[in-house]
């Protein structure tokens, strides 16, 4: 039997990860978003018919902010595991070639000056290239 895409991408992940990583990716598939859509168009015919129940509106309301924090929250961490893992592999890139500065490795972590005068020093050398 064929392991899924999504089962090798995230065989060496904690539980934890790996549970956000399987949200993350079954949330993002169309099927999901029209399924989810057809949903929301039958509880509000549903809640129409009965007039809005109270107690239905308050549910809809918790569980509403309830899937949006979740959603966050798994999206910050899917996509800040992607990002780390990219910074990893460009420093590894610097490393790797000569001509690249060193001051560039782990840029990321430097202070808003230290980025901004990084930043400033390209432009400058950007400008006394260009013909």
């Amino acid at each position: 039997m064929a392991r899924s895409r999504l089962a090798s991408k995230t065989e060496r992940l904690n539980r934890a990860s790996r549970l956000l990583h399987w949200v993350d990716h079954y949330s993002s598939l169309p099927w999901v978003a029209m399924l989810l859509a057809g949903f929301l168009v039958a509880a509000v015919a549903i809640g129409a018919a009965l007039g809005f129940p109270t107690g239905w509106t308050t549910a809809f309301e918790v569980c509403t902010s309830i899937v949006t924090l979740m959603m966050v929250v798994t999206i910050q961490h899917t996509q800040g595991r992607a990002q780390t893992a990219t910074q990893r592999k460009l420093d590894e890139l610097l490393r790797a070639n000569p001509s690249a500065g060193e001051s560039f490795i782990m840029l990321e972590e430097e202070s808003d000056e230290t980025i901004h005068d990084v930043e400033q020093e390209q432009r400058s050398s950007r400008d006394d290239n260009r013909p």
